[in-house]
């Protein structure tokens, strides 16, 4: 018998490629580096044609993902009425490729190599950052010029080192170096002052070391982890009611404060009555993709007045839900609610089904990303790296291992006794 030995197949060591195609992607959409702008349209056209190679692995995962197109589709539909059908129906196509990347990493990387590229990324931001901080108003705001920006980026930071670093299954070396950046991502965003991403670096930081330290070993005891929710439920109606019952506690003013902001939250409520006021005027159409922000539309040019614009400058809504709802109506702003709801789903369910550290920093990630999107227009953004990793985090699916079978006892791994039949036929 004569064996013939397969050649080795290239496409064996792509997953190599796939990797730094993804990190020029998020390296040139996270970060405001003009020189590696072009990179987000090759790495466009590689996940598009690798989508085709390997269309068996990732078609599933485009089917999962037909919620992430319907932004797309609207703004090709809203060109029929909108003030530039051909920026309307550019942004369509942008729009559709912002969800493409997530669904080739989605299909072609695991969790932790997904980690891994977005922390390289953003560590280039934190080291970047420290070396020059870019003070503006005594926050840091480092090569992203508004400290918000930095804030949300140097979080991204802080959830991969911390499940880097708490994965047992990453390479030591990667471990070390995500324990490293911790402290670095948690001073950048101190330094940054930003109450909000503050506040949910600590929700974040416990929750992932709870996880780990906590809700693992609990899976041990039996009903463990259900005394565990019910103390914290206890804790939580608790605390509600000593506050809010007893003490009348304002909670509005006292955040506003903590934040150190004013009622009008910098603005944002005039920005989001005036949004409010636009979907009321075209509650079924909006004004149509890229129909707002124009320097000829009046209704735009009032808001960069209020704002002390001497000129035009392209504003934003500061809601994802509220800019598609004036670009589409009440149908936008519902199909963005959505696809939140959608995409923040998935990723609980993801994690509920395989519970481990990686699962658990994209849960993390996507509740930032959420709620993020109340006061930023990533969800209507093209090429929005937020988007692109709430995306993933709603599109992974890992496929479990067996469960081992349990060991055969002693007595079945005996020889059976013959009975009197066999031994009657056994000339033995």
């Amino acid at each position: 018998m004569t064996y013939t030995v397969r050649a080795k197949s290239l496409l064996r060591h792509m997953s190599w490629l796939d990797m730094v195609m993804l990190f020029a992607w998020v390296l040139s959409t996270a970060l405001p580096l003009t020189w590696a702008q072009p990179l987000r349209f090759l790495g466009a056209a590689y996940f598009c044609a690798s989508m085709i190679l390997f269309a068996p692995q990732t078609m599933p995962t485009v089917v999962r993902a037909l919620p992430a197109f319907i932004l797309p589709v609207m703004c090709l539909i809203s060109a029929t009425w909108a003030p530039a059908p051909s920026d309307a129906i550019r942004k369509g196509i942008l729009l559709a490729l912002t969800a493409i990347p997530a669904i080739y990493a989605a299909s072609r990387l695991s969790g932790r190599q997904i980690l891994l590229v977005f922390f390289l990324v953003e560590t280039i931001a934190a080291i970047m950052t420290v070396i020059k901080p870019n003070p503006v108003d005594g926050a840091w705001t480092g090569m992203f010029g508004q400290k918000n920006f930095l804030a949300v980026n140097i979080f991204i930071l802080f959830a991969c080192a911390m499940a880097l670093t708490l994965d047992k299954g990453s390479n030591r070396w990667i471990r070390l170096a995500a324990l490293a950046m911790l402290p670095v991502s948690v001073f950048t965003i101190l330094m940054a002052k930003s109450a909000t991403t503050t506040l949910l670096l600590l929700g974040a930081g416990a929750a992932m070391l709870g996880h780990s330290f906590l809700w693992k070993p609990a899976a041990r005891i039996r009903h463990m982890r259900i005394l565990l929710l019910l103390g914290v439920a206890t804790l939580a109606i608790g605390a509600v009611l000593l506050l809010f019952g007893l003490m009348q506690f304002d909670a509005m003013g006292e955040l506003l404060d903590a934040l150190g902001k004013d009622s009008t939250l910098t603005g944002r409520t005039y920005l989001w009555q005036t949004a409010e006021r636009v979907m009321a005027d075209n509650p079924l159409t909006g004004v149509g993709a890229e129909g707002f922000w124009r320097p000829e539309f009046g209704a735009a040019n009032s808001i960069t007045e209020y704002f002390f614009y001497d000129r035009y400058v392209r504003f934003s809504f500061h809601s994802s839900y509220l800019e598609n709802g004036v670009s589409f109506g009440y149908p936008g702003y519902w199909a963005t609610v959505f696809i939140a709801v959608w995409a923040i789903a998935r990723t609980f369910l993801n994690w509920a089904r395989n519970q481990t550290i990686i699962n658990g920093a994209f849960l993390v990630l996507a509740v930032m990303i959420i709620i993020r999107s109340t006061a930023e227009i990533d969800l209507a953004q093209e090429f929005a790296g937020t988007a692109v990793l709430l995306f993933i985090g709603a599109l992974r699916w890992e496929k479990l291992d067996p469960k081992p079978s349990p060991p055969r006892p002693a007595s079945a791994l005996m020889p059976r006794p013959p009975t009197p039949r066999q031994a009657h036929r056994d000339p033995a």
